[in-house]
């Protein structure tokens, strides 16, 4: 899961938003949760420096697909299950992405975007 979160946020249309929960590496070298992204008085987000979204916790997983319709200009883009596979479709139901779990086909839904 680390892997596909680095993917995540190397992908062009990647950011941050406020809930989301970041993991950061501690003085171990272990990925570890951080607090929730908030903004701070500034408006900026206030983030650990080199952080990962944690993928398994619900609130980022709902901010992953803000971020992936913005990155396809798609409000209504969906990720649902096919059978095995999950599968990220656009309003008119093309196929984006394909993946073995709902956290990689928007991964790889947020990677394609142009």
């Amino acid at each position: 899961m680390k892997g596909l979160a680095e993917r995540a946020v190397k992908a062009k249309g990647w950011r941050w938003m406020a809930g989301m929960l970041p993991l950061a590496l501690d003085s171990d070298g272990d990925w570890t949760a951080s607090e929730r992204v908030w903004r701070t008085q500034g408006g900026r987000l206030a983030l650990p420096q080199g952080a990962i979204p944690d993928l398994s916790d619900p609130a980022t997983m709902g901010c992953l697909l803000a971020v992936v319709r913005d990155a396809h200009r798609d409000a209504f883009m969906a990720a649902g299950c096919d059978g095995e596979d999950w599968v990220v479709a656009d309003c008119d139901g093309f196929e984006v992405s394909r993946g073995r779990s709902e956290r990689e086909a928007l991964v790889l839904a947020l990677e394609v975007a142009s």
